[in-house]
């Protein structure tokens, strides 16, 4: 079973995903702690220059590739995860803070940072959810445990029987 999370920097996806799959035996896998190697696997292939930025080639194969080599169910999240790479079924999901929202958290994370790449980073990521059946949740005022649990309510059957 592969259940996808997505959505933009400061949405709470690593930690939503981290405590889901501590929660439910889940292997937990971070497409961004993932980019380094697979920029270096898309140069070695000829589809990248090493060190020239994180590209625009197609990183799902190499995510798809990781993700059945671990041979029990994930949990695949990354600011990369698009409606394209994971579908919008019922085993995907995107956390959708308001752009407001997202600068408050990224604030706290890093006070006085630059955060605009990041949030063009939002805007990215609302244009691919845009004309999509892409299940979203707002994460507006949520704690995490408010997260977490409407995220169990979205991956329901899938994760009956994973854990406790």
């Amino acid at each position: 079973m592969i259940l996808w999370v997505g959505g933009p920097a400061g949405a709470g996806k690593t930690t939503v995903s981290q405590l889901l799959a501590q929660k439910y035996g889940l292997v937990w896998y971070s497409v961004d702690a993932h980019a380094r190697d697979h920029e270096e696997r898309a140069a070695a292939a000829g589809l990248h220059v090493l060190g020239s930025g994180p590209g625009d080639f197609d990183r799902r194969p190499m995510i798809i590739e990781d993700v059945q080599a671990v041979k029990t169910s994930v949990v695949v999240e990354g600011a990369f995860v698009t409606p394209a790479m994971a579908g919008v079924a019922e085993n995907a999901v995107w956390l959708m803070p308001s752009k407001e929202e997202q600068l408050v958290r990224l604030e706290g994370r890093n006070p006085g940072g630059e955060h605009g790449g990041l949030i063009w980073g939002w805007e990215l990521i609302r244009g691919q959810l845009e004309g999509t059946d892409a299940h979203v949740i707002v994460v507006d005022g949520q704690t995490v445990e408010e997260t977490l649990k409407a995220v169990e309510q979205r991956f329901g059957a899938r994760l009956e029987g994973s854990g406790s």
